[in-house]
C-alpha cells in the first residue's frame, strides 16, 4: 500500500535515530557489563580456589570430590551472577528506549508523529478508527474489530525486538 510506505518513509528517520542510539548504548551497555562480569569471574575463580584450598586442608581423601564440587559450585555461582548482570543491562537498554520513544511525544515533533501514528492507525483499522492519547505517549487505536497500540510502550518494545541479535548478545556467553 502507498500509503503504508508514505508512513514508513516519514517515520524512517524517527526509526533509525531511535536504533542508532539504542545500538550505541547497548553496546556500551555490554561493553560495560562485560567488564563487570569479568572482574565478577575472577572474583568467583578466587573464591573457588579459597574454596579448594579449604577442601585440601580438610582432607586429601574428601578433596577431590570437595573439589569438583566447588568447581561446579563457583561457576555456577558465577553463571548466576553473569545472568544477572546482564538482565540489569537489558532492563536498563529497555528503560532508556523506552524514555527516549516517550520523549517523542514530548518535543518538538510530538505532533508530526502523532499525525503519521493516526494516519498509520486509520489505514489499518479504516478511516473511522477512533484514536486516542495514550498514557505515557503515543495512540491506542480502536478499530470495529481490532486494536491497534502505538503507545509508547509497545513502540519502545517493538524497536527492542528490531534490534533482534544486538539485544539477544545481552544473554549469549562470551
Amino acid at each position: 500500500m502507498k500509503g503504508d510506505r508514505h508512513v514508513r518513509n516519514a517515520l524512517a528517520p524517527v526509526h533509525e535515530a531511535l536504533a542508532a542510539r539504542a545500538r550505541a548504548e547497548a553496546a556500551r551497555l555490554i561493553a560495560e557489563a562485560e567488564r563487570d562480569a569479568a572482574a565478577t569471574v575472577d572474583a568467583a575463580r578466587a573464591e573457588a580456589a579459597r574454596i579448594l584450598d579449604d577442601a585440601r586442608a580438610a582432607g586429601r581423601s574428601d578433596g577431590t570430590a570437595a573439589a569438583a564440587a566447588a568447581r561446579s559450585q563457583a561457576r555456577a555461582a558465577s553463571r548466576e551472577i553473569i545472568l544477572g548482570a546482564r538482565r540489569e543491562v537489558y532492563e536498563e537498554l529497555l528503560r532508556r528506549v523506552r524514555a527516549e520513544v516517550r520523549s517523542l511525544f514530548d518535543g518538538p515533533a510530538a505532533a508530526t508523529a502523532e499525525r503519521a501514528l493516526t494516519a498509520r492507525a486509520r489505514r489499518l483499522l479504516g478511516p473511522g478508527a477512533l484514536v486516542e492519547r495514550a498514557a505515557g505517549g503515543g495512540l491506542i487505536a480502536r478499530g470495529p474489530d481490532a486494536e491497534l497500540d502505538l503507545s509508547a510502550g509497545a513502540l519502545a518494545e517493538r524497536a527492542m525486538a528490531a534490534l533482534g541479535k544486538e539485544a539477544a548478545d545481552l544473554w549469549t556467553p562470551k
